[in-house]
């Protein structure tokens, strides 16, 4: 392998480190604006009480695991 091949083999690993990186990050924004909505309504229903702080833990913990 030389010096060239290289270079592209480096250039393509990157290109996917990144592409998996930024597919990552739209799906956590997804499932971040999904659980403001689901809070929002939440809110709105029955005020912010415990529920509302065990929602937003539990929807939380899930998106933060890798």
């Amino acid at each position: 392998m030389d010096l060239t091949e290289m270079a592209l083999v480096a250039a393509v690993l990157s290109t996917l480190g990144f592409a998996v990186t930024l597919i990552r990050h739209v799906l956590f924004k997804r499932e971040f604006y999904k659980l403001k909505e689901d809070m929002k309504k939440h809110a709105l229903e029955h005020g912010v009480n415990e529920e509302l702080w065990i929602l937003f833990v539990t929807r939380s913990r899930k998106m933060l695991r890798f």
